[in-house]
């Protein structure tokens, strides 16, 4: 009896849990089945639209159906001569989880036609994913409207405190930058790179309004997909049917609408959306639409100021008297320049997009859809973020527009081979400037407490990266795919190219970075550090310096999926990636003569990928046994996956040969060195202040120039890594769903930074080395860097209660961070202890522990209406980051880098003979902070890299949405959410802080960082350096918002 009662359950789980076998994983899924006739038709209808695709069943009477839409209803009907037909209603397809499922026909003579329900719900795969449904992202408690609220549902996802461009999505512990970001199949990544949340826009990459389905895949071992070295996360939008929807989104928020932290309001700002879709037939059965327009206002808050300005984030020394003091000898004796308001700086900030889907039935074998899309920002920005005291004109704007048109056909030439032809045009261009005048140098001025020693550094002037910055990327992509289903065999192959042109003006500091060290520095224009970049062609002559270059991938693939039996199917297949940018940089020939090679290399490199994955029925194999256990199934597989790398490092190699341009800099205020610059003029303009006498500067000849060149190694790939998962998914007599997954990254290739002028100067006491540079940055290759991830989740529902929870342990290594677009900064911003001799240590982007519950429910409180209540739970380990000194201007690590990512040497005590401390009262509170934290296990050597951690963060969000219906369909939906809910109920709790990627903690002295006796000059300690506090969007305080919709 208990036999029967398990196979009765495991036949209902396979009709009802829609099993997934093989999909398209761009916009389209697919069904695979068997029939127990030969020649058997099946004819697979999607109801909303009318779509229908038919087959026949091979001599086994296996099937599949290919490029099918998600969604549904569909209804499959299945007959043979003789034997009566059978019907499955209600089935759904969802993006990466195709249904699968077997029938078996009667003799006529037997019974009347069976129809048999199904609904949507996802069970099992071969890799490692997952996947929100449309209903499932209305249980997402969301403010921001983001992308990143939706993929932080998978457990292997760690999303850091960041708002709109600032938010990081990290997969398996991965670079934002590694992630493939796809719209209806098409990526939507940040074309160049800059941006950290992965996407061109500086908010959202698509309305929350168009989205049908979202997936985060792990390890998508089909062949057909490709740039997946961190995160493949694909959105489909909707789409029209035969039924008119349209749909009306408002919300309106303000500082009212965010908690106050730890007893101080938020500051005053304004967020309004505003979003609009509508769908319906143009030509019933045949021409459906579907459009959708979305638009954000925003007033920034103001939160940064002076000491006494009452901002949220102060000034540590600078008050209002002495910005406005720096403000007005600017004006009297720079020109007349204006660096504007410094207390409580805010711009606009807006965003607009829409969109227009059209999808055609041409005949009953052809069928067609056109994506048409634009978006545009405005988003206010400050790179000096680490300062308080920045005024408003060294703020500068990123005003991106992207436009994208798409056309794909799906095509059935036979009841065996369907084919999808799929064409799509990009661009993206953005010119950043400066608020003030792009052209003016920004100024840096220290100004020091001489009582306490705190300092701070006052900005004014153009951006140093906006005098020249211009960014066009115009990409065509081209795709061809064929399945041809041959019995217990589905044969894929594939074609892929993607050609794009990118142009970059990008001349950092044309308008130069000038610090001083004092105001009373900057009143005589006695700098302490110049940076400039003149083009060899004339002052004026920007574009000589652009990058202007191709970049081309072209790809083919082969898979075969075998459907071995009814428990097992495995695939198996071949991709090959190969890029190529056709142009090269220009030479430059000093660096020939220096080095033996040239600068001028192209990027060309290729690479074959293998993969095998497998599914398989286990329930009798391994739980025949077990009555608790009424359906099982082992998956995984293994691959090589070959990832994408930002356009912007491939453009270092184009805009910053050294041969259209001299990138100087003078460290040192030194007047008898022979091209001396001189003093930054007083009383007169000081725009470009270095190329007028008395300046002693002379822009290099171009024929021979001295500039420094950035390169890349000949052999240079992009990163690649073999993936492994292998998952256990488990039905229980008791309705539960548990799923216990590894996942195993390991790197073969990964991005590696080197100066070739790297040189060492000197070893210290401790036997660190000290070292020089030349700047010459080579992006090039290593072979270190691991991830593993061991998940566990669980899903159940109680009626009209669901419950899911997942929780992953990960361990992730890497050399890089890879934070920077510039070459330089990506070099120079990582922490080491020894020159260019780094070893993989722990990400910064991984959390080691993170647990993710969420509860659903729905009841009708008032009349037929429905009421919904869910909650989103995340508890997650903080950040890895590393202690460093600080105090001093040059690295360790290479001369040509700023202090202060130097890893720190921990003294063994007051006595340690490799430190000097500056008095006793120093050697006690330094040694009191290290035998009181996790620095005493590393006394008397160097902290190793990311070997510390950001505190623990929790996060409990609400959301409850109310249906209010009127008629006929129509009804209105109210919205709230509250998340943060924890900081609501105890204001000291929810708050996000983090170290970012460094603490430095140990303060060396300024002029002599270490004695002729290679002794660390130690001068003081601070604990809590950058321990920063996410809160700029209100993330550390409770926030509420009431949204509205109607819809029908």
């Amino acid at each position: 009896m208990k036999s029967i009662k398990k196979h009765i359950i495991f036949i209902l789980s396979v009709v009802f849990f829609s099993l997934p076998f093989y999909a398209d994983v761009d916009t389209t899924s697919g069904m695979r089945g068997s029939v127990n006739v030969g020649g058997a038709t099946v004819v697979a209808e999607h109801t909303p639209t009318g779509i229908t695709k038919r087959t026949t069943t091979g001599s086994s009477g296996s099937f599949s159906l290919s490029f099918l839409p998600i969604g549904g209803p569909y209804t499959v009907k299945v007959s043979a001569p003789g034997y009566d037909s059978e019907s499955i209603n209600g089935l759904y397809l969802t993006l990466g989880d195709p249904v699968s499922f077997s029938v078996t026909l009667a003799s006529s003579s037997a019974a009347d036609e069976i129809v048999v329900t199904g609904k949507p719900v996802s069970a099992f795969k071969m890799g490692t994913s997952t996947l929100l449904t449309r209903a499932d992202m209305d249980a997402v408690p969301t403010i921001n409207r983001s992308v990143a609220d939706f993929a932080k549902m998978d457990p292997r996802v760690s999303v850091n405190g960041g708002v709109g461009r600032d938010a990081e999505i990290s997969v398996m512990g991965a670079n934002t930058k590694f992630n493939d970001f796809t719209i209806d199949g098409v990526s939507f990544n940040d074309p160049f790179g800059l941006n950290d949340n992965g996407f061109g826009t500086m908010r959202n990459p698509v309305s929350m309004d168009f989205i049908d389905q979202i997936s985060v895949d792990i390890t998508p071992f089909d062949v057909s997909r490709g740039n997946t070295t961190g995160g493949s996360i694909a959105v489909v939008t909707k789409s029209g049917t035969n039924e008119f929807h349209a749909s009306a989104f408002y919300q309106n928020r303000d500082e009212g609408n965010v908690g106050d932290y730890l007893g101080q309001d938020f500051p005053v700002f304004e967020d309004e959306v505003t979003a609009f879709t509508a769908s319906g037939p143009i030509i019933k059965d045949r021409l459906f639409f579907f459009v959708g327009y979305e638009e954000n206002e925003k007033s920034l808050p103001g939160l940064y100021g002076t000491k006494d300005s009452g901002a949220q984030n102060p000034a540590s020394v600078v008050t209002t008297a002495q910005a406005e003091e720096i403000r007005q000898f600017t004006i009297a004796n720079y020109g007349g320049y204006d660096p504007g308001y410094v207390n409580l700086v805010t711009f606009p900030e807006t965003h607009e997009e829409w969109t227009v889907k059209l999808d055609a039935v041409i005949n009953d074998d052809h069928r067609a859809t056109l994506n048409v899309s634009h978006s545009e920002d405005l988003t206010p920005q400050r790179y000096n973020n680490w300062s308080r005291v920045v005024f408003s004109n060294n703020w500068y704007y990123k005003p991106p527009e992207i436009d994208r048109a798409s056309f794909t056909l799906y095509s059935d030439w036979s009841d065996k081979l369907s084919t999808k032809f799929k064409y799509t045009s990009y661009e993206m261009e953005e010119d950043d400037a400066s608020y003030g005048d792009d052209f003016f140098p920004e100024m840096a001025i220290r100004v020091k407490d001489a009582v306490s020693g705190d300092s701070d550094t006052v900005f004014l002037g153009g951006d140093r990266y906006r005098g020249a910055n211009l960014i066009n990327v115009e990409s065509e992509f081209l795709s061809f795919k064929a399945d041809y289903d041959n019995d217990d065999h589905l044969y894929t192959i594939g074609y892929e190219s993607d050609n794009s042109d990118v142009v970059n003006l990008f001349i950092a500091r044309y308008n130069a970075e000038v610090r001083f060290n004092s105001f009373d520095d900057y009143k005589i224009g006695k700098w302490s550090r110049l940076r400039i970049h003149e083009p060899y062609a004339g002052h004026t002559d920007v574009q000589s310096v652009a990058a202007d270059f191709e970049v081309e991938k072209t790809s083919f693939y082969v898979q075969d999926e075998w459907f071995v039996n009814s428990d097992l199917t495995v695939r198996y297949g071949l991709r090959y990636d190969s890029v190529l940018t056709p142009m090269e940089p220009a030479t430059n020939v000093n660096f020939v003569e220096q080095y033996g090679f040239s600068n001028a290399s192209k990027f060309d490199f290729d690479l074959i990928q293998p993969r095998f994955s497998f599914n398989m029925d286990v329930s009798d194999s391994l739980f025949g046994n077990r009555d608790k256990v009424v359906a099982a199934t082992l998956r995984g597989g293994r691959g090589l996956f070959m990832g994408r790398i930002p356009r912007v490092w491939y453009g270092n190699a184009y805009s910053r040969t050294g041969a259209t341009a001299d990138y100087r800099g003078w460290f040192s205020f030194d007047e008898s060195a022979s091209n001396f610059p001189g003093y930054m003029p007083v009383g007169s303009d000081p725009t470009a202040f270095w190329m007028t006498a008395p300046s002693k500067y002379v822009v290099p000849d171009g024929s021979n120039p001295y500039g420094v060149a950035q390169s890349t190694d000949p052999g240079f790939e992009a990163p690649s890594s073999y993936r492994t998962s292998l998952g256990l998914d488990m039905l229980t007599e008791g309705g539960w769903d548990v799923t216990l997954e590894y996942n195993l990254d390991e790197v073969r290739q990964a991005v590696f930074f080197r100066d070739l002028g790297h040189y060492k100067k000197t070893t210290l006491a401790d036997g660190r080395g000290v070292y020089g540079g030349r700047g010459d940055y080579n992006l090039t290759n290593t072979d270190q860097g691991k991830t593993e991830a061991w998940t566990i989740s669980t899903a159940k529902e109680f009626g009209d209660l669901k419950w899911y929870a997942g929780y992953t342990k990960m361990r992730a290594t890497d050399i890089f961070e890879l934070t920077s677009a510039q070459s330089e900064s990506s070099y120079g911003r990582s922490v080491r202890h020894d020159g260019e001799n780094i070893d993989a240590a722990r990400s910064n982007f991984m959390a080691e522990h993170k647990f993710i519950s969420s509860l659903d429910y729905t009841t009708q409180l008032i009349g037929n209406n429905d009421t919904r209540f869910s909650l989103v739970f995340v508890r997650k380990s903080g950040e890895p980051y590393s202690v460093t000194f600080d105090g001093y201007d040059d690295a360790f690590a290479n001369s040509k880098s700023d202090g202060g990512y130097d890893a720190a040497y921990i003294p063994s005590g007051t006595d340690d003979p490799n430190v000097v401390f500056k008095d006793a009262q120093v050697a006690a509170l330094v040694m009191a902070h290290v035998n009181n934290s996790g620095l005493a296990e590393y006394k008397g050597r160097i902290a190793p890299r990311n070997v510390f951690n950001s505190p623990w963060r929790s996060n409990l969000d609400l959301r409850i949405t109310q249906d209010i219906n009127l008629f006929d369909g129509h009804k209105v939906i109210v919205y709230l959410d509250i998340t943060n809910l924890l900081n609501l109920i105890d204001d000291e709790k929810g708050i996000i802080s983090e170290y970012s990627n460094r603490s430095k903690q140990i303060i060396l002295d300024e002029d002599n960082p270490y004695d002729s006796a290679g002794r660390y000059n130690i001068v003081g300690v601070d604990p809590d350096d950058g321990l920063y506090v996410y809160n700029k969007d209100g993330q550390s305080s409770y926030q509420w918002n009431l949204g509205f919709k109607y819809e029908f």
